[in-house]
């Protein structure tokens, strides 16, 4: 009622009743806040004079069932209402406990003369005070709002309860509904405004005991694991309890929103979320969106039910990331994305084509779009992901690469999603996380995406749209959070046509596609073989060495169908037939499809017809174990590969090992 008088709120409903203010209600609403009230309460058809003595109540039999209902609240308050009625009054004051529907259930009184006016007006056991029954009243009042109110002599809606001052707040079980109001009613000239806030302490006090025997339900490794998992979470984290306090932040959440370390915050101030949207939300475990004061654009919100899996959650895991990640613009002369610094020194050569997809990779590599690859084999597809990696803010997280082209269905299922325990034969008796866990906070680099199987498609397209995915023979929803770069080297547009790859997917991953030229395109081969031979040689034992112009014609003229990956077998190869010399000469390179090619200068090898990249591998491979004598560590040196890839390869390309010498 503000800074109105008794007389003046007396005035102020008089006029109320005959329609003063009917004609514009809206005006006089911010004058006068309790209109709002009482224009609710006529419209519920609450009589404006009060009830008979004796109004609804419910019978003995109901009324044990209520209290047997409420027996969790009452047992927190029953004491706290013993102490209130303990205390002396003047005229004495009514303390009570309705449930969720405005009926009493158990009162205590402090004696005095209103007792007797209490059990006039029917405050007792098995009376209803909702707002259809009785008006504006501060327990129906209080469950319409959903907030503490105080109503003040007049400000009551039936004349019948002028006479009271009345102080209620809702009490909130731990999944953050109304189980009950906490009431406490005197005459109205005793009005204390310390009261309210006494009943408010009392309420909360009790939500948070209610919310203490929920929490002590779950068991205590579930709640040390939610600990952990907001103390690692890079991304804006909070843990929100009911009816919308935001008990726990990480550090990432708290310079996001702006608390302070100690302060709690609520979601209508902090993710502009109502507690009834966050839990519908984890209830369904899809995301929502919200806009922050102050944080840039929209954010997706994904919610995670925290309870013991009985019911409605007692709290919700939020985790943040923004809806629409910015893309960088040009500087100020419309200055291209610098493509200096690490991230992009291992894509080397000046090629029109290959700079004009490293400025475009520059500028989608800071955003959280997801990146498809479109480009033949051995153009460098993985560098190129490990560069837009780098450049990221998801740099500080892994780079995690999956070969979608070299596992079955089933075993690329349990490689990605991970694994329960015994989840199928021969699986680890401890279960397996999988590459998406393993991702989290970084980057999942998906090499030949097309051939990754339809059921995997469909469960790859539910993670890139709410993080959410399950281990292989477990329903627990687990979550992930990392940035996809998918790479293939088929026509994903045709795949797409013939039904083999899914069109909901394609589309999903069209965030930024990028195409790395194939390097019979490229004019930059000399550029591209004088950086590639250093390397090399040092990778395999070799002594520096240049390469001649004649052996650099020879590499041009060839068609290179293998890509930059079939150029660093030949140059390996050449190295290790150049025996050492300061000039790699034409005569050391193998053979090339498209030139004819001299015998190489080793007497135990002959010249054969032009080649696939297989058999230049196994062509390095025999000659590097010739050059070594036999040594297989040595051999790995001179192709700068590990001595088990080098067995490997041997037992691959079905070779004889030569005897050692």
């Amino acid at each position: 009622m503000g800074a109105l008088t008794l007389s003046a709120s007396a005035h102020l409903w008089e006029q109320f009743l005959v329609g003063a203010f009917d004609e514009a209600p809206d005006a006089r609403v911010e004058t006068h806040p309790i209109l709002p009230r009482w224009q609710r309460s006529r419209a519920l058809g609450a009589p404006s004079t009060g009830l008979p003595e004796e109004g609804p109540s419910v019978g003995a039999l109901a009324l044990v069932e209520r209290r047997a209902r409420m027996e969790p609240v009452w047992h927190e308050v029953r004491d706290l209402l013993d102490v209130l009625a303990a205390t002396p009054l003047p005229s004495g004051r009514v303390a009570l406990l309705a449930d969720r529907e405005g009926v009493i259930l158990a009162t205590r009184s402090s004696g005095g003369d209103f007792r007797d006016h209490a059990d006039y007006v029917r405050l007792v056991p098995g009376a209803c005070w909702d707002e259809t029954c009785r008006g504006t009243n501060a327990v129906g009042t209080a469950l319409a709002e959903g907030s503490a109110v105080a109503v003040v002599g007049p400000a009551h809606y039936a004349q019948r309860h002028h006479g009271l001052v009345c102080y209620a707040a809702p009490i909130r079980d731990p999944f953050g509904e109304p189980v009950g109001v906490l009431d406490i009613t005197g005459p109205a000239s005793d009005a204390d405004p310390l009261v309210l806030m006494t009943v408010a302490s009392i309420a909360h006090s009790a939500e948070a005991r209610l919310r203490e025997v929920a929490w002590a339900r779950i068991a205590s490794t579930a709640r040390g694991a939610l600990a952990s998992r907001l103390a690692r979470e890079d991304a804006p984290v909070l843990l929100v309890e009911a009816p919308g306090r935001v008990s726990h932040l990480n550090g990432a959440a708290r310079l996001l929103l702006g608390v302070e370390p100690g302060l709690e915050s609520t979601p209508g101030r902090a993710l502009g979320l109502s507690w009834r949207t966050l839990k519908d939300a984890a209830m369904r475990g899809e995301p929502v969106e919200t806009e922050l004061p102050g944080a840039g654009a929209r954010w997706r919100v994904h919610a995670e039910a925290v309870g013991d899996g009985s019911g409605a959650p007692l709290a919700v895991l939020v985790r943040l990331e923004p809806r629409l990640a910015r893309v960088p613009v040009p500087g100020p002369h419309g200055t291209e994305p610098s493509l200096e610094g690490d991230a992009w020194a291992a894509l080397k050569g000046s090629d029109a084509g290959l700079r004009a997809t490293l400025r475009e990779a520059a500028r989608y590599a800071p955003t959280a779009l997801p990146v498809l690859l479109l480009s033949e084999t051995g153009t460098g597809k993985e560098l190129l992901a490990r560069a837009v990696h780098a450049a990221s803010a998801m740099a500080s997280g892994p780079f995690v690469a999956v070969n979608c082209g070299a596992l079955s269905s089933t075993l690329l299922e349990s490689e990605l999603f991970g694994h329960a325990p015994g989840a199928f034969t021969g699986a680890r008796t401890a279960g397996a996380d999988g590459k998406l866990a393993a991702a989290d906070g970084g980057t999942l680099f998906l090499d030949e995406l097309a051939e990754m199987p339809a059921a995997l498609q469909v469960m790859l397209l539910r993670v890139l749209e709410d993080g959410g995915y399950s281990r292989v023979g477990e329903s627990r929803v687990r979550h992930s959070r990392f940035r996809l770069i998918g790479a293939t080297c088929k026509d994903l547009d045709a795949a797409v046509r013939e039904g083999t790859f899914r069109r909901d997917l394609y589309y999903r991953l069209q965030g930024a596609t990028l195409r790395l030229p194939p390097l019979r395109e490229r004019e930059d081969l000399p550029e591209l073989v004088r950086a590639l031979v250093p390397p090399l040689a040092q990778e395999g034992g070799h002594p520096p060495c240049v390469v001649s112009p004649s052996a650099l014609a020879r590499l041009q003229a060839h068609a290179w169908p293998g890509n930059v990956r079939e150029l660093k077998t030949v140059l390996r190869l050449a190295l290790v037939r150049a025996m050492g010399a300061d000039v790699l000469e034409v005569e050391a390179l193998p053979p090339l499809s498209g030139a004819p090619v001299p015998p190489p200068p080793s007497p135990t090898r002959e010249a054969s017809e032009p080649v696939g990249l297989r058999e230049l591998e196994a062509s390095a491979i025999l000659d590097a174990l010739s050059r070594s004598g036999g040594n297989v560590a040595r051999a790995a040196r001179l192709l700068g590969i590990a001595r088990s890839t080098l067995y490997r390869m041997v037992e691959r390309f079905g070779l004889a090992m030569p005897p050692r010498s």
